[in-house]
């Protein structure tokens, strides 16, 4: 729930909860090494060798890693699975243009169906699910091409365009469905919150050098985990994926 809620905000929202996450546990683990009852017993750790913070800092770079290019990679898919829905749908309007196609029902259908995506679809993929009207709109723009009373390989070629549109579409839905993976996620924070108290378990001389540690470690955190965490749902706010290349096609089709 409030991974989900911290991954909803906007980039500098997001930055100034971690911020203030990471400064909260800061503070705490300097008080408790140097002013709680408990610092006495926290004071027999000290020693530890300074090269023991690279372990788990090594696998928080690791696992930040992998996951900017998968989150990177994901939006890729999402641009690409757009553009390819949009192309699918320009070459069937113009089949249907350019070969003067007697069926009323299709140039109809193809706009109903855009206009579902774009006014309905987009807003239900915010959290990760399809529009009915999208799919019926679909199932219309289907059964019309495959109805047409026009030759047999014309007609091939339009059922073949309208099931590439289908593909582009359950593309894009799977992408929605599909991400954030919490538990990358869940591991990242985890690990990055790890390293800070390893930070702070090597520094049990003095304060001051201890919040210092903290405080550049988790500036690096929050830089990298904000902007990689911005663009983790690539069809939802506040950096989604827009429906623009879609709408535009409007413009194009009969009936607006």
């Amino acid at each position: 729930m409030l991974l989900h809620f911290w991954m909803s905000q906007t980039t500098p929202v997001m930055a100034l909860l971690l911020t203030g996450a990471m400064a909260g546990l800061s503070l705490f683990l300097c008080w408790l090494s140097f002013a709680s009852p408990f610092a006495p017993c926290v004071q027999n750790w000290r020693g530890v060798a300074p090269p023991f913070v690279g372990v788990p800092a090594t696998l928080f770079g690791l696992l930040m890693t992998f996951l900017a290019q998968d989150v990177w990679d994901v939006n890729r898919r999402a641009y690409r699975a757009v553009a390819l829905e949009r192309e699918q749908l320009v070459t069937l309007s113009a089949l249907t243009e350019n070969h003067g196609v007697d069926v009323a029902d299709l140039p109809q259908a193809i706009r109903a169906y855009v206009e579902a995506v774009v006014g309905l679809e987009w807003k239900s993929m915010e959290n990760g699910e399809e529009s009915p009207e999208a799919e019926a709109a679909l199932n219309t723009l289907t059964r019309a091409a495959s109805t047409a009373k026009i030759d047999s390989a014309f007609q091939r070629s339009l059922i073949d365009t309208v099931m590439k549109v289908r593909s582009a579409r359950e593309q894009r839905l799977a992408i929605a469905s599909a991400y954030p993976d919490d538990r990358k996620w869940e591991a990242v924070l985890a690990i990055a919150f790890i390293t800070q108290i390893s930070l702070a378990v090597v520094h049990l001389e003095r304060a001051r050098p201890q919040l210092l540690a903290q405080a550049v470690f988790a500036a690096a955190v929050v830089v990298a985990v904000s902007l990689v965490a911005s663009a983790s749902e690539p069809y939802s706010p506040p950096n989604a994926v827009s429906a623009a290349p879609l709408e535009q096609l409007l413009d194009r089709l009969p009936g607006g």
